[in-house]
């Protein structure tokens, strides 16, 4: 180990002197610092000095300037009495009698031995120099070693980026396919003789295993994440979103998202996929959401909050926001643009039983279409062309709903045809009946039906959100309290009969008992107290956003002959102590009394960020950074489209596969990893962690010479 100070004595106490070469500690042994040090000290009405002469008169003595202490160079070098190679000496009353004493030690008698036997030992010198050969020789197979595993670490990289299964869609590996991972290993094989000579069977090291990838997927993951936590320590808001993914094995979860800026960018972020198979209920979502805001260290940055109709309605005394927001009072639950309401309120209604099995019938149909090209393009070509990508539409039951009522007829032609005929495969005979007995159940006839007339109300209310939220806040709450009004006046028996006769028209074979009219009035009232309560629970913070229309630029003008103090006394009474409210205020008339800067807030930013004005807005930079990172709208950034989406996608493009947890972040964080790979130092640190994570037959790491 090389000294980069000038102060050898002390760069030896602080490294140890174990960590120090036999060439190093050779060249020591003509270098004892002998500086001038400040011991002066009053005893009585003597001054007591340090002697400079003392270096003369002991050969031994030496001194730290930055310790300001003298020491024993001999037993610094060689381990000697902790008096004076570790502690140090400030005393200098009775100095000579110390050193004297010391002079004559054992410990010390031995340290001097071992310092004038330095570099007259040839044995030593030759032992020094084949340690020398051999870690020059070691470091060449950890080159090799290393070179090898950071081609395992692009190839999981690859894989897991492309989304594509480790051990192919078979998972029984045989000696023709024997998986993505190892197939494409024996592709490199064929031009790097490295890997060639590491896939051989006497190869020590078994890359190839499934814990060793697992580990690399871990360990690849692991620098993901350490790069959103280095994106996380740098920005001042953060919003969470949590949403129900149920996979492919029909495990209940949830993942999670934080959204934030980062100068100019918004970033959606998936932070994970999280098993509440076991219990869904709100206190086991809360503890895992706490858990994670902890973990994550964003405390102190959390502003908003934001879920799923699921999430929303887990708990029928206190809701999930409700037990954030006893820790977290601050942070906002706000209704996300990336939460279709129509979606929302049918998922927020699960807990009522005949719900949930509604939906499960309408993930049938799109199972059923989607997962057989066949039957997919015989919906496609022969009754069901008005919709080019019938896929899409399935995957929101909402959306199912209304595609099924309009496409009804065509629908039941489709799936009796599929019975009927002879070319069909027994599955697809079976599946079809069960569609065509749907389609000719009152109750889910019904229920289209009466979907159908709430999304109406839903999706103008979603409409304005999308459209006014930062230009007209008050608007927008007087559409949400409207359609809860509208939603009120539906808890009547016209509607049950409207929808009833809404469904006979779909289906002229339906027949409706009093029975089943006074029970599924019982139902209809059922579903529309739940989505009332989920419009309440979900919209009762969307007034504290009012400030978020100080941005708005159709309003600029106006601004300008009234400055709209008011808001700013919303923004202070959200955020206290955020903001330099005086210099905000005159950040904003800047801008208010400039046209050309009446932009819209993600594009006046683009302009401060870009122009380099940040010192000059250092307010309305926080501010626009705070509004941006608020899911009210779908501005998003240049780069990432809703990370929601991202996770639904890798979800459908999976389905068909087990893949283990980390992966996920590979795949729905490609982005991230796309950055990093590029990165020269990324292949090393993820090596690096790998061989700290576990003990490996494989050598890793350096020695240093």
């Amino acid at each position: 180990m090389e000294s980069t100070s000038t102060d050898v004595i002390n760069d030896i106490i602080s490294n140890g002197i174990h960590s120090y070469s036999y060439e190093h500690k050779l060249e020591l042994k003509q270098k004892r610092p002998t500086p001038v040090l400040n011991l002066d000290v009053m005893d009585g009405k003597t001054l007591r000095k340090f002697q400079f002469s003392w270096y003369s008169k002991y050969v031994w003595l030496t001194g730290s300037q930055t310790k300001n202490k003298l020491y024993c160079y001999f037993c610094l070098l060689f381990g000697g009495e902790k008096k004076w190679c570790d502690e140090g000496i400030t005393g200098v009353k009775n100095f000579d009698r110390t050193a004297s004493k010391h002079a004559i030690s054992q410990k010390h008698l031995v340290c001097q031995e071992k310092f004038q036997l330095l570099g007259q030992n040839r044995i030593d010198h030759i032992a020094s120099e084949g340690k020398r050969l051999a870690a020059l020789k070691y470091n060449e197979q950890v080159g090799n070693n290393r070179r090898i595993l950071s081609r395992l670490i692009q190839v999981v990289c690859y894989l897991g980026k492309q989304e594509i299964p480790f051990c192919g869609h078979n998972a029984s590996v045989t000696p023709i396919n024997k998986g993505n991972y190892l197939e494409l290993l024996n592709l490199l094989s064929q031009e790097e003789q490295l890997i060639k000579d590491y896939l051989s069977p006497n190869s020590s090291f078994k890359g190839t295993s499934h814990d060793i990838q697992n580990d690399l997927i871990f360990c690849i993951t692991e620098v993901v994440n350490m790069q959103i936590m280095n994106e996380l320590n740098k920005v001042k808001f953060i919003s969470v979103q949590v949403d129900e993914t149920t996979d492919v094995s029909c495990k209940s979860q949830i993942s999670i998202i934080f959204r934030y800026v980062i100068d100019n960018n918004i970033e959606e972020r998936f932070i994970g996929f999280f098993d509440v198979s076991i219990d869904k209920t709100a206190y086991e979502l809360s503890n895992i959401l706490l858990e994670q805001i902890k973990k994550w260290n964003i405390s102190d940055k959390f502003i908003c909050q934001t879920y799923d109709g699921a999430a929303v309605m887990a708990g029928k005394v206190i809701s999930v926001p409700g037990i954030i927001k006893n820790t977290y009072p601050n942070a906002m639950f706000i209704h996300s643009y990336a939460h279709q309401l129509n979606l929302i309120f049918l998922h927020g209604s699960k807990t009522i039983k005949d719900v949930r099995l509604f939906i499960s019938d309408l993930k049938m149909f799109h199972t059923f279409f989607s997962e057989s090209p066949k039957r997919s393009e015989l919906l496609r070509e022969k009754w069901f062309k008005q919709l080019e990508n019938c896929d899409m539409r399935w995957n929101y039951h909402s959306r199912a709903a209304a595609t099924i009522s309009a496409n009804f007829t065509e629908l039941k032609k489709v799936t009796l045809r599929i019975t009927e005929e002879e070319d069909w495969d027994p599955m697809s005979i079976c599946l079809a009946n069960g569609l065509f007995n749907k389609l000719s159940n009152f109750k889910f006839v019904y229920l289209l039906c009466l979907f159908n007339k709430i999304s109406i109300l839903s999706d103008h209310v979603f409409l304005t959100l999308q459209t006014k939220c930062i230009e007209d806040v008050q608007t927008c709450i007087e559409e949400i309290i409207n359609m809860s009004t509208q939603l009120t006046f539906m808890r009547n028996e016209e509607t049950v009969v409207t929808c009833s006769k809404f469904a006979v028209e779909l289906n002229g074979e339906l027949q409706y008992s009093d029975t089943d009219v006074q029970n599924l009035k019982y139902l209809t009232y059922e579903i529309l107290d739940s989505i009332i309560t989920q419009t309440n629970v979900r919209f009762q913070d969307f007034d504290l956003i009012k400030f978020v229309e100080i941005t708005n630029n159709k309003a600029f003008k106006d601004y300008k002959k009234c400055f709209p103090g008011e808001k700013l006394i919303h923004l202070e009474k959200n955020f206290p102590s955020v903001f330099d409210l005086e210099r905000l205020k005159n950040e904003l008339t800047i801008i208010f009394d400039d046209r050309g800067k009446y932009l819209p807030p993600k594009e006046l930013l683009n302009y401060i960020i870009k122009a380099d004005l940040r010192e000059v807005y250092k307010e309305l930079t926080k501010l626009l950074q705070l509004i941006l990172c608020i899911p009210v709208t779908t501005v998003s950034s240049e780069r990432n489209n809703s990370a929601l989406k991202r996770i639904k996608t890798f979800l459908r493009n999976t389905m068909n596969h087990d893949r283990p947890t980390n992966l996920c972040t590979l795949a729905i964080e490609k982005n991230i990893l796309d950055e990093l790979i590029i990165d020269p130092t990324f292949i090393d640190r993820v090596i690096d962690l790998f061989s700290n994570i576990k003990k490996r037959n494989i050598d890793l790491k350096y020695k240093v010479l």
